[in-house]
């Protein structure tokens, strides 16, 4: 690292907030990270800032924040940020020696002042590097409360960034799971997907108003699961993780169902063809507006064929 002692301090404050958070050491396949860097001015009066440099130590060390190909991009509101190289044409700040991924970002009006409104600057697509440990980002301002006195070095800080030992598998890399389709026909196919790694064992279980297609097993890795429903049905998800049983549902609807049983409590209107393919039993009163037909005979208690007369 850089002797800050040559430097001096700076007057604007700074804190790194991570995307994710916690801070991991990269992994196999991990997704790319994104720092939000928050500037902001703490004191009463205006600072002006026309130039500040964050340098993330690069390498695969302990120590290192970013072991990609400098492949990282910022942006910030009102600012242009750009990756550089120590030697760019222009550089009026010194750059520490070794190993780093340099980002500069410089005020389109460096008349602006820093107030009551803070800045954040975004940098995207950093690769973090793979050992767990303590990385500091160094920071160097050119700032001023008199605009028309800039100094002769740099404001300095560091930010210290803490990259934890990646859990075996975080519990939120398991997500969206879902049918392809909301509803299904009675009879109709269901098609389950869902996100994760592919190193666990998933349990898809439901109700009796689904089955598994042929061939489909309800414990599997491949993340999909092919069935058909019957009726309403929710599916559960579930996969065990550090030693620890997680579970996802999702529910598929079905207008037309299939029921094994049906007790009614009140009253029941349909609005349609009412076909019934067994035996019908009414302990009650049968009032119908229209006439009556059947292919037999209505029977009383008796079992004797009744006859109606006729008007």
């Amino acid at each position: 690292m850089t002797d800050p002692a040559p430097l001096g301090q700076p007057l604007l404050d700074y804190a790194v907030i991570t995307e994710p958070f916690p801070l991991y050491a990269a992994t196999e396949g991990a997704p790319p990270t994104t720092l939000h860097i928050v500037v902001s001015n703490g004191g009463a009066e205006s600072v002006y800032c026309r130039e500040i440099i964050f340098s993330l130590p690069h390498g695969d060390l302990a120590q290192s924040l970013v072991d990609g190909d400098k492949d990282g991009d910022g942006s910030a509101t009102g600012w242009t940020v750009e990756q550089i190289d120590p030697g760019v044409p222009g550089l009026d700040i010194a750059l520490p020696e070794g190993d780093y991924e340099h980002f500069r970002a410089t005020h389109k009006d460096e008349k602006t002042g820093v107030d009551r409104s803070g800045i954040t600057i975004t940098l995207k697509n950093l690769r973090i590097s793979k050992e767990p440990g303590t990385a500091r980002i160094e920071i160097r301002e050119t700032a001023t409360k008199d605009l028309g006195n800039w100094p002769t070095s740099a404001g300095y800080t560091t930010c210290a960034l803490t990259k934890f030992p990646a859990p075996e598998v975080p519990v939120q890399i398991v997500n969206d799971f879902r049918a392809e389709k909301p509803e299904a026909a009675s009879g109709g196919n269901v098609h389950l997907t869902w996100r994760g790694p592919t190193t666990l064992d998933y349990t898809v279980s439901y109700g009796s108003g689904a089955k598994a297609a042929d061939g489909q097993k309800d414990t599997i890795r491949d993340l999909k699961w092919d069935g058909t429903i019957t009726r309403d049905t929710t599916f559960y998800l579930t996969y065990d993780i550090n030693q620890a049983t997680h579970c996802l549902t999702t529910t598929v609807t079905v207008p037309d169902p299939q029921l094994t049983g049906l007790t009614v409590t009140g009253a029941a209107t349909v609005k349609g063809k009412l076909t019934v393919e067994g035996d019908a039993d009414v302990t009650g009163t049968v009032e119908a507006t229209e006439d009556i037909t059947t292919r037999k005979h209505f029977l009383d208690p008796k079992g004797t064929p009744l006859r109606g007369e006729r008007q």
